[in-house]
């Protein structure tokens, strides 16, 4: 039955609105324009139009106040700025996972770990077998990660042959592997420290976890403290995107009101609204609208900031930072000749190897010695079939992968040309074998149960 209370035109936009946002919000979207965004600078990287790609992402962007200037290339703003929002959403979820999800439960945090530490030792040793002692040795971690958008894309399109709890063991299994990725970075993509400037960042980070124990939780006050804790990681020389993930960890995961405490004032209030005999009336009576603001006060203390910032975050960098960042990092100029020498260089080799290959051994290697000697388990519904294909498929490691190039290779642009080319084959590569291998594996055991 129609709402006649909405006028023809209102119900016209929600019949279009309704859909149009459960597809803005599906996972195959996020990786869908992160495709596009790919697609799009490889075509203008390779276009006639190819001056203007490399013009935009080179173009210098900034202000000055005096003699303060700040002033850095599009591409920079990019992965130093807005990259550190994704950085700090990964921190987000890292921490639900740890607290509330999969990570939670030490059996499946035991597996989850032993498979990510295979999943990331593997590629980079057999990285380094093909580049040991050469300059591109540097690049080690770039094979170690996984890109979870493109992950779970592939994964979606096999959805209906797979269990659900599938999905959930890739994304715990790519939260492990960022991490350690991250770790990484910090650590061995670091040239010089500022102890002065990455003190500051560290202090102003602890206070951080004080305020949160103390009980604060005004967003403005983590966002500023925040703000300048990624200015003094910036010029600590560690690379920003480390803040992210470290400012993340401080935001309250607990609420302000417990669950009890919240039905027993939201009720009072509701029944307060109730005993009117007319309707509620939020745009004439300051009292409905005040009480109105109440419920709405009572539903935002009840939640916690960690689960409202990453739900606020989720679209933006799903939708906006992460196709930014393709659409400035993969536009690779490609030739027949340059491209099969980026495969046979040595990184190319140990990239493509290192995913495909690496990531193979590493994960369903771990989870079968994890399984025989009991070190955890997997998830239910899922088995030992369904982790090889995850294992293939987690050597999509674009993302992730590309932005380690670029710090590593970052005053080699041959070695980073090299390193992108096989990424993206090495990438394309691993997501159509574990396609193709999970509905393999379905076919057959559809087959076997219908005999």
């Amino acid at each position: 039955m129609a709402d006649d209370s909405k006028n023809t035109l209102r119900r016209g936009l929600e019949n279009i609105h309704d859909p149009f946002s459960s597809f803005i919000r599906a996972q195959t979207t996020s990786s869908l324009f992160l495709l596009i965004a790919t697609i799009t600078a490889l075509w203008w990287a390779n276009s006639d139009y190819s001056s203007t790609y490399q013009n935009l992402i080179h173009t210098p962007i900034g202000f000055f106040m005096g003699e303060f200037e700040l002033r850095a290339s599009l591409k920079h703003i990019i992965n130093d700025g807005l990259m550190v929002i994704f950085f700090f959403l990964l921190g987000l979820e890292i921490k639900r996972e740890v607290l509330a999800g999969d990570l939670a439960r030490p059996e499946h945090r035991s597996m989850l770990i032993f498979c990510a530490a295979g999943g990331m030792v593997f590629p980079a040793l057999l990285y380094s077998l093909f580049n040991w002692s050469l300059d591109s040795q540097n690049g080690w971690g770039i094979p170690m990660a996984t890109d979870t958008a493109f992950a779970l894309g592939a994964l979606t399109l096999v959805r209906k042959h797979i269990p659900v709890s599938l999905l959930a063991f890739i994304v715990g299994l790519a939260i492990v592997d960022d991490l350690g990725a991250i770790l990484v970075i910090a650590v061995f993509y670091t040239q010089e420290i500022s102890v002065m400037h990455l003190s500051s960042a560290f202090a102003l980070i602890a206070l951080l976890a004080v305020a949160n124990y103390a009980g604060v939780r005004q967003t403005l006050f983590y966002i500023i403290i925040g703000f300048v804790a990624w200015w003094a990681m910036l010029k600590s020389g560690v690379h920003p995107t480390v803040a992210g993930v470290a400012i993340a960890l401080t935001v309250p995961a607990r609420p302000k009101l417990t669950s009890g405490k919240l039905l027993g004032k939201a009720k009072s209030t509701i029944n307060a609204m109730q005993e009117k005999t007319k309707d509620v009336d939020v745009l004439g009576s300051k009292r409905d609208h005040e009480q109105v603001l109440e419920l709405r006060d009572f539903a935002e203390r009840a939640s916690t900031p960690l689960r409202r910032w990453e739900d606020a975050l989720s679209l933006p960098v799903a939708l906006f930072i992460l196709p930014l960042f393709a659409l400035t990092n993969a536009g690779v100029v490609f030739s027949l000749g340059s491209f099969i020498e980026s495969l046979q260089h040595p990184t190319g080799l140990g990239i493509i190897t290192g995913l495909v290959i690496g990531k193979f051994i590493g994960i369903s290697g771990a989870c079968w010695l994890g399984l025989r000697y009991k070190i955890g388990r997997l998830p239910d519904g899922v088995n030992f079939e369904h982790v090889i294909g995850v294992s293939l498929i987690a050597g999509i490691g674009f993302t992730m992968s590309t932005f380690i190039a670029a710090l590593g290779f970052d005053t080699n642009p041959e070695l980073l040309h090299n390193a992108k080319t096989s990424i993206l084959v090495a990438s394309v590569l691993s997501g159509i074998l574990g396609v193709l291998y999970l509905l393999i594996i379905s076919k057959k055991n559809s087959e076997k149960h219908g005999a």
